[in-house]
């Protein structure tokens, strides 16, 4: 089964994919975050054949509030799709990928290089962790 895992992110989207088994998760691309964003994600269901999203989840602490409702109402907008959506913790995932996911440094570039990256990297992040689980359940 195809899983799309999706870091949700006010000014960009992480977004990684599953290989057809669902044990491994790939970082696929990050895209802006804009009118086109939601289209552009179901499209890419479409053209991947993907059966269920995995959204990030930044928990219910206090100071992540704001960020949570914006996802649960993204989250919403992708439920009109024929795709389930779940939830999945993304703690510490952003600080992960900074710390393993992304490429090393050259000179100059080294923030466009991190940013790049960063985004669908803690996407895959996410959708590894939720893969893991669910495997384990087998």
């Amino acid at each position: 089964m195809k899983i799309l895992g999706i870091d949700f992110g006010t000014k960009r989207i992480g977004l990684a994919i599953s290989d057809d088994e669902g044990s491994f998760a790939f970082p696929l691309k990050t895209i802006e975050n804009n009118q086109n964003s939601i289209e552009e994600i179901y499209q890419l269901i479409q053209e991947r054949g993907v059966q269920r999203v995995v959204l990030g989840d930044p928990g219910s602490d206090e100071f992540v509030q704001d960020t949570r409702a914006k996802i649960l109402v993204f989250k919403e907008k992708l439920e009109t799709s024929d795709v389930s959506v779940v939830l999945q913790n993304e703690s510490m995932t952003s600080l992960n990928s900074d710390l393993f996911g992304a490429k090393k440094p050259i000179a100059r570039k080294w923030g466009t290089q991190r940013k790049d990256k960063k985004d669908e990297s803690a996407a895959a992040l996410i959708l590894q962790r939720y893969l893991d689980g669910m495997n384990m359940k087998k």
